[in-house]
């Protein structure tokens, strides 16, 4: 079987994606990669930090052994991503859709391309990545979305999506948050209507991203167990878990033996590879974790320098760690709640404590907080005092047993090999 997988080229869109490809190529089956085209820039600049983690996602899909596809990524598309990483709330989600379908046209144009000399079976690509949709659907493809997690769906009683705002809020402040959700899912609507009507393509319902909208199949790399109750989701829906694939195992250059030898509990701490570029955060919560009585093992990405300076005895501290691997080993998780690492931290049986910036991120601190299995501190709150209050209730053993009874419910395995499984099912000769 031939299939083609893309997605914007950043390590949390990616990873789920790369997880099943790669399921499919040991397999001894043929898979295409789109990724974003990586901006160039002259030698004499720095090179911000979301190109640097782009350039790294392409040469990881090549050493996965996909063949590469590269689709426009424009001057429109680039200011947009700029801005995600500085930016919160709604004005954050703003930025998010207007990358999401700066370049849908263009991208669909040369996917198009692609599945004419490909005898392609199945187009997978991540929710965001509205051309390949366009395109699988002009070529008549079968295409397969894949969602990090349910919080896109509108759930009956809580917040709108974005919003931050907590059940039992002030109403008027619901009525706010609801016009300006409204506001952004007309411009993701219009651009994708516009894109739809260059190809020749029939109008599609309103409301694209508050619904899962693949009609083959929509994979969400959650579990159903661990999310607030959607009983009006419909749609060909595979609830497959965190997708994991070779992270799993982890890689064999991390100082495994460094987090021996010391009686003293083990945090690990990292803001994932969007939002790292924060040293003075990562000062605080190195702090916070110390005045807990606890080791860090630290994920610092473009803090390292700052974090190697905050580091006491016993601490680990590396540029990117193996977070797969490395979850199990140690007894709370300090995260900024991406949906990545809060689904593979539920798995793991991990306690959590969030800090999250915006977007899915505080859905997810307050999705954790519902499941007792975690904590998170607003921003404002931030201080390595309260950082350090949030991880003792976390090392506590009952929160650690409560969010190890909630991975014991949770089916075991890969989502990888149960959504490359389904794809062979349903889409090969």
């Amino acid at each position: 079987m031939h299939a083609l997988f893309a997605a914007h080229s950043t390590v949390g869109h990616t990873q789920a994606l790369r997880a099943i490809g790669g399921e499919l190529l040991r397999a001894g089956h043929r898979a295409h990669f789109a990724l974003t085209r990586i901006p160039w820039l002259p030698s004499f600049l720095p090179t911000p930090a979301p190109l640097r983690a782009a350039t790294e996602v392409v040469a990881g899909v090549q050493r996965d052994g996909f063949s590469l596809v590269r689709t426009p990524f424009s001057v429109r598309a680039a200011f947009a991503a700029s801005r995600i990483a500085n930016t919160r709330g709604y004005d954050e989600l703003e930025w998010a859709c207007r990358l999401f379908t700066a370049d849908a046209l263009a991208s669909a144009r040369v996917l198009l391309e692609t599945l004419k000399r490909e005898r392609t079976a199945v187009v997978v690509a991540d929710y965001a990545f509205f051309g390949a949709w366009l395109a699988a659907e002009v070529a008549q493809v079968p295409f397969v979305a894949v969602y990090h997690s349910g919080l896109p769906f509108p759930v009956a009683g809580q917040p709108p999506f974005g919003s931050g705002l907590a059940p039992g809020s002030d109403p008027r402040s619901w009525v706010e948050a609801e016009q300006r959700l409204s506001r952004l899912l007309q411009l993701v609507d219009r651009a994708l209507g516009k894109a739809r009507a260059s190809l020749g393509l029939t109008p599609v319902p309103a409301g694209m991203l508050g619904r899962p909208y693949a009609t083959e199949l929509n994979v969400l790399t959650s579990f159903e167990a661990i999310e607030p109750p959607r009983p009006d989701l419909r749609g060909p829906l595979l609830w497959a878990g965190p997708c994991l694939g070779q992270r799993a195992a982890g890689p064999t250059d991390f100082p495994w033996e460094e987090l021996e030898g010391d009686s003293r509990p083990l945090v690990y701490v990292s803001l994932g590879t969007v939002f790292n570029d924060h040293p003075a955060l990562y000062r605080t919560l190195i702090e916070g974790v110390h005045l807990a009585g606890a080791r860090a093992v630290v994920a610092a990405g473009n803090s390292l320098d700052a974090a190697r300076a905050a580091a006491g005895p016993g601490d680990v501290v590396v540029r990117f760690a193996p977070q797969v691997a490395l979850l199990p080993k140690v007894a709370a998780f300090v995260s900024h709640g991406g949906n990545n690492s809060t689904n593979e931290a539920l798995r793991a049986g991990t306690p959590l404590v969030l800090v999250p910036f915006g977007g899915e991120q505080i859905a997810n601190a307050q999705r954790v907080e519902a499941l007792g299995v975690g904590s998170w501190v607003h921003g404002e709150r931030l201080a390595p005092a309260s950082v350090a209050r949030e991880v003792l209730a976390a090392l506590h053993p009952e929160r650690r047993a409560k969010a190890q009874a909630l991975a014991a419910r949770l089916p075991p395995g890969d989502g990888a090999a149960r959504v490359a499984a389904e794809l062979l099912r349903r889409f090969s000769a």
